[in-house]
């Protein structure tokens, strides 16, 4: 699933050639992507004033209505000409005014959505009230009042969406070993001092991951089709049985929450 870098590397290209744009016609191949299909007519005809993230969620602004887009697993979207066969998997298309290129949103697996909601109602939806907080503003404090009172395993917090937005699989375990932290201590019993280190961690690894335009390793692809290089700079996530770049002991995979976590057992002890 694309993350935070990830989807704030998409929000930015899309800034560079959305904004300005006016959507005049939608065309869905699948009901279920389009979530709010009675509001779509709504919606056409005025021009996209920003485009913005919050944790894995884009926002299309556009005045009355906003466009949330959830990407969730498998989802792409590409900026090309009309003229250009559509990539596979192809659900929906947005076309604007003046203009011969699309919007088009590709879904392998059929996970992630479209929803528009009118602006004064944003707040009273269900997926963006029960978000946490960016984890690109994370800071010591906000991170300690988040774990305080949260005994499961430090990797399994990071990943709920309702503790810290944003953060996945990928940017978690980078984070932990930036931190020098076992994914598998409980969240509640880690030190301040531990907490300022992995928060400051999270950002360090979340903002490499922008630099780097996220991490190609399955779907995420930027909207022009090219791949991030994060995958090529990796520090510990899928790098089982490599030397850990910091003592040289081998990395180790376990499950935590499900998900495959790779740590190093030197540098980060239980």
């Amino acid at each position: 699933m694309p993350e935070l870098p990830e989807v704030e590397t998409i929000v930015q290209a899309l800034r560079s050639c959305l904004i300005g744009l006016v959507p005049i016609k939608v065309i869905c191949h699948k009901e279920k992507i389009l979530r709010t299909p009675d509001l779509l007519p709504k919606a056409l005809g005025y021009p996209i004033k920003d485009i913005s993230r919050k944790g894995k969620l884009i926002l299309l602004w556009t005045p009355p209505y906003v466009w949330l887009i959830h990407l969730k697993m498998s989802g792409q979207l590409w900026w090309q000409p009309q003229h250009k066969p559509l990539p596979p998997h192809t659900h929906l298309i947005v076309s604007f005014a003046e203009t011969d290129k699309q919007l088009r949103y590709a879904d392998l697996r059929q996970f992630g959505y479209w929803q528009i909601v009118p602006e004064g109602k944003l707040s009273q939806v269900p997926f963006l009230q029960k978000l946490g907080p960016d984890a690109l503003s994370v800071t010591p404090k906000l991170l300690q009042d988040r774990l305080r009172k949260r005994k499961t395993a430090i990797k399994s917090v990071l990943l709920n969406q309702e503790c810290l937005a944003g953060l996945g699989n990928i940017y978690s375990d980078e984070a932990l070993w930036l931190a020098q932290i076992h994914p598998l201590i409980p969240a509640s019993t880690l030190s301040s001092t531990q907490i300022e280190r992995l928060a400051w961690a999270i950002k360090k690894a979340l903002i490499r991951g922008i630099k780097l335009g996220g991490t190609s390793i399955r779907d995420y692809l930027h909207p022009d089709g090219r791949k991030g290089l994060y995958q090529n700079y990796r520090l510990v996530y899928r790098r089982e049985g490599l030397s850990c770049l910091r003592c040289g002991m081998p990395i180790k995979r376990i499950k935590v929450a499900g998900r495959s976590s790779y740590f190093c057992p030197m540098c980060q002890k239980v």
